[in-house]
């Protein structure tokens, strides 16, 4: 062997270069228990947490109930709801994902119901008065009419919420309109709108009046004959025997109209 052979064995296996093999081997150890022992039993086991269900919960008590599971709490919006203000609608991830500690959970709750200020209708046609509840966000409920006001014919002499009333938004307001006495031989029309027809039919002929034409108009949203218009309008004053024309919801192929 030569010279520089045997100086290269003696510092591969000198007494430094043991420990520094044995060192290395410790580190070796270590580092496959935590890669293939320690590392998978935490992201595994001790590292991942089920989303709970927060539907309809408080956000209060969701927030408590994701901190205590290790989870964050993130608001991830409002929307319009019927359920109270800051109640869970829905969440991201869903209830019952398996996730890391610290997984922000996005939440989504109701901002209540919206809320308008009822229009002032008093002395506005009823047409007039339909318009501004539209338009505040409201529906037209029930309209009946009345001959002791001494107002000009239709026009709104009462509502059945009171002006400048915070009420939700959506909600059906009825109102009265003036109508003139009629004469006799005269009669008010009645309102037949949104009636099965089968009804209409009787009311009519029992207020002394005469069912005119009838015409179909196809309506996915209605029961098929139900009133949708009617000529002429409720509240008009009219001679007895007058023939009210009705338009009625029908199916997609049933005929235009009859007449009467």
């Amino acid at each position: 062997m030569s010279g520089k052979s045997k100086f290269l064995s003696r510092i591969l296996f000198s007494g430094l270069a043991r420990k520094f093999y044995i060192w290395v081997i410790i580190l070796i150890g270590i580092f496959s228990l935590m890669n293939w022992v320690v590392m998978p039993w935490y992201v595994n086991d001790g590292g991942t947490v089920t989303v709970p269900d927060l539907d309809k919960m408080k956000t209060d008590d969701a927030k408590q109930a994701l901190d205590t599971l290790g989870l964050q709490f993130e608001l991830g919006g409002t929307k319009e709801s019927k359920l109270p203000p800051n109640t869970v609608l829905s969440q991201n991830p869903e209830a019952g994902t398996v996730v890391k500690h610290g997984r922000r959970v996005y939440l989504i709750v109701s901002g209540g119901v919206s809320k308008a200020s009822v229009p002032d209708l008093h002395g506005h046609t009823q047409l007039e008065a339909q318009f501004m509840l539209e338009r505040a966000g409201f529906r037209v409920g029930s309209v009946t009419t009345d001959t002791s006001g001494g107002l000009p014919p239709n026009v709104v002499m009462s509502q059945s919420i009171a002006p400048n009333t915070m009420v939700a938004t959506g909600t059906s307001i009825s109102i009265v309109v003036s109508t003139a006495a009629p004469n006799p031989g005269q009669i008010s029309v009645p309102d037949f709108v949104g009636q099965p027809l089968a009804v209409v039919q009787k009311e009519i002929l029992n207020s002394g009046l005469v069912l005119g034409r009838i015409s179909f108009q196809a309506s996915a949203k209605l029961v098929p004959n139900t009133v949708l218009e009617q000529y002429p309008r409720a509240g008009e004053i009219v001679s007895r025997g007058n023939k009210i024309d009705l338009f009625v919801s029908s199916i997609a192929n049933q005929r235009n109209g009859q007449e009467n």
